[in-house]
């Protein structure tokens, strides 16, 4: 067993190979491509009256429209965007984008209303480059940058979805909504003669099936507190982004305006707003941390509702109500992508296989592999050795390491280089010796200082008791019992 040694905590961390400072002609080609991705989605959004009409479509059957496509999404994120951290992602965006341009064309040449949702829902399945592509980029970016980078890609983003509102309302109003789609296409087509050359590759090979690699994503939920409340929170910012939107093209072209989707169009040029400041909330989370401004985005976002509520029948309340939520939906979409690409950086698309990898390599014959303590290691070193030795020790492994005392080397160096964050991961290994989950860590922590033992004594001991979450009482019962058995 090789063990890599402790890496730096800023530009070669958890494991990855040192980032590079990305050129801004690389970081702008790259928010382009993720502009020319996400627009074919949002193209829908003023022209949801048009189509409706064209095919006769009213009340409830309006609403399956956008819901399809985000549904479509979220499907495509889940079941696709993993291939990211084992498939090179160049193959896989321009995969992606070739399906994009084949589901555009069919919803161009529809007869049938069942043929457009078809093409929306293949559409939005194959809508992942633009959740692909930060991900890959933040693999290549300095620590330091990483703000940075994924706040020009983030306003990559908002343009794409800020063109395809202006150029869909419009063509939508003095054209035809299918013209729309049909130029979509033939630019996803260019978008994809610049990927083949530019979109640069990303070796990312492990020997795992496509069933584990997903069997991967409930662990991970489990495991990253962190990532649980990043997805609670994009979820409720997303919903609330969504929303107004699609509210918005029926409340302009209904009886209240009477107006054309070029107006809904117009009200999206607004965007340019948020757009411009993407790249400098950036800035404000590498400087002040993620987590106070995606409190200040939750803020400005309750208070653009209550705008809304009060006075959404004025166009320049409207108006101002849209600056507000843009601004907050991008400022907290680019703070949590860069909380999540900090986790751990080996698993930034699905982010749980470095233990697992290992595990897998050796059950196939490998006698050797590389890990480092806390998973700050570089290389292939994100494995975190304690929680490896953890793993092979509960499988029967003779791996010849002492656990504990790794596991207290671990802690000491996490709390030395990471800080408070991450002071605490190091005992995930305690738990993972018995297979329990981590409820109990923190009052078997105030245990421990109690009575002077060691917190993983106590996690060992009610990991053997088969001991859950909600049998914190019995956790002082434990350490008594450890006491009296102490020599």
């Amino acid at each position: 067993m090789s063990t890599s040694p402790t890496g730096r905590p800023d530009d070669d961390v958890a494991g990855e190979k040192p980032g590079v400072d990305l050129n801004p002609a690389s970081t702008r080609g790259l928010a382009v491509l993720c502009s020319a991705s996400v627009a074919g989605v949002y193209f829908l959004q003023p022209l949801l009256v048009l189509v409706s009409m064209s095919f006769g479509v009213t009340g409830a059957s309006v609403g399956l429209i956008p819901m399809l496509a985000q549904v479509a999404v979220g499907i495509g994120v889940i079941f696709l965007l993993p291939l990211g951290d084992v498939v090179d992602n160049r193959r896989i965006v321009i995969a992606a984008i070739t399906g994009q341009a084949a589901a555009m064309l069919l919803m161009a040449w529809s007869p049938n209303f069942a043929t457009f949702l078809l093409g929306i829902a293949l559409l939005g399945l194959l809508t992942i480059a633009p959740y692909l592509i930060p991900s890959a980029a933040s693999h290549l970016t300095l620590v330091r940058m990483r703000g940075r980078v994924t706040g020009a890609l983030t306003k990559g983003i908002i343009v794409g979805i800020l063109l395809a509102r202006t150029v869909g309302g419009f063509v939508g109003a003095y054209a035809n909504w299918r013209l729309v789609y049909g130029l979509s296409a033939a630019v996803a087509l260019i978008v994809l003669a610049w990927c083949a050359r530019h979109v640069p590759s990303t070796s990312r090979t492990a020997n795992i099936s496509y069933a584990r690699l997903l069997g991967s994503l409930p662990v991970l939920v489990r495991r990253e507190p962190v990532l649980r409340v990043a997805a609670l929170t994009q979820a409720l910012m997303f919903g609330t982004f969504g929303s107004l939107w699609i509210a918005l093209g029926l409340h302009i072209q209904g009886p209240a305006f009477g107006l054309t989707s070029a107006t809904v169009g117009a009200l999206g040029l607004l965007g340019l707003i948020s757009a411009a400041i993407a790249p400098r909330s950036g800035s404000l989370i590498d400087r002040l941390g993620a987590d106070r401004v995606v409190r200040a985005a939750i803020v400005l976002t309750i208070a653009a509702w209550a705008l809304l509520a009060a006075f959404g029948d004025s166009l320049i309340c409207l108006g101002v109500s849209i600056v507000m939520l843009d601004v907050g939906a991008s400022a907290a979409h680019t703070a949590k992508q860069t909380t999540l690409f900090a986790l751990e950086p080996g698993n930034r698309t699905r982010m749980s296989l470095g233990v697992a990898n290992s595990i897998v390599a050796v059950e196939e014959g490998c006698d050797r592999v590389d890990a480092s303590l806390a998973g700050m290691g570089a290389g292939a070193g994100n494995a975190p050795l304690e929680v490896f030795v953890a793993a092979a020790e509960r499988l029967g492994w003779n791996h010849g390491c002492d656990l504990y005392t790794l596991m207290d080397a671990a802690d000491d160096v996490v709390k030395a280089l990471a800080g408070p964050a991450r002071a605490r991961r190091p005992r995930d290994a305690g738990a993972r010796l018995r297979g329990r989950v981590l409820q109990l860590l923190r009052h078997a922590e105030l245990a421990a200082a109690r009575y002077g033992l060691k917190t993983v004594d106590i996690l060992v001991e009610l990991g053997r008791r088969r001991m859950e979450g909600g049998q914190e009482d019995m956790i002082v019962d434990v350490a008594l019992d450890l006491l009296k058995a102490a020599p």
